[in-house]
């Protein structure tokens, strides 16, 4: 029953004239980049939600009120943030300055850290890119605009691997009202 009136209450957030708009969940949102080679096939994205937002959460699905998401307290939370694929969980990605769409989007894990709720995404593209011959660029962003998605403190792109140190992620404005910044990341040899 209580997870009715919480979907409820989401689809009511959702559903808000355009005219009244502005961010009900603020999320801190990340992609993770591992480049061992030049062509990138799959990244990682990382969520951290508000602390309303996700008091109101874990209160909802931390059932046995021990600070962790266990066994079917995991999953039914992963099933919540399921629903977000209907907006391609907001993810804003260009190969040359062409829209981008991800192949498959996966929720990896939800956690809790410091009373906050963290997102895990798994994200596979439709084809290998080459960051050495193509330019990739990132954004999240929410076109309906209930959501504020900005990037995590210590920046938009984490990079890693044995290619890292040649790559370089630089940030331009965005020109979409739904997105903070973009950032572009390059690679050479």
């Amino acid at each position: 029953m209580v997870r009715f009136w919480f979907c409820l209450c989401i689809a009511s957030i959702l559903l808000v004239s355009n005219a009244m708009a502005h961010p009900h969940v603020w999320v801190d949102s990340q992609y993770r980049i591992k480049v061992d080679q030049p062509s990138i096939d799959s990244l990682e994205a990382t969520w951290s939600l508000d602390l309303f937002t996700s008091t109101s959460l874990i209160a909802e699905y931390d059932v046995n009120a021990d600070g962790e998401l266990t066994g079917q307290e995991k999953l039914d939370m992963i099933e919540i943030f399921k629903s977000f694929d209907q907006y391609g969980y907001f993810i804003k990605m260009k190969q040359d300055g062409a829209d981008l769409v991800p192949d498959n989007v996966q929720v990896l894990d939800v956690r809790i850290r410091d009373q906050m709720l963290w997102v895990r995404l798994g994200i596979a593209l439709s084809a290998p890119i080459n960051v050495e011959t193509s330019t990739l660029g990132f954004a999240f962003g929410d076109d309906e605009l209930y959501f504020a998605m900005e990037p995590l403190e210590e920046g938009l792109v984490q990079l890693s691997g044995a290619l890292a140190e040649t790559c370089t992620p630089s940030e331009r404005e965005a020109v979409e009202m739904s997105v903070a910044f973009w950032v572009d990341l390059t690679c050479q040899s």
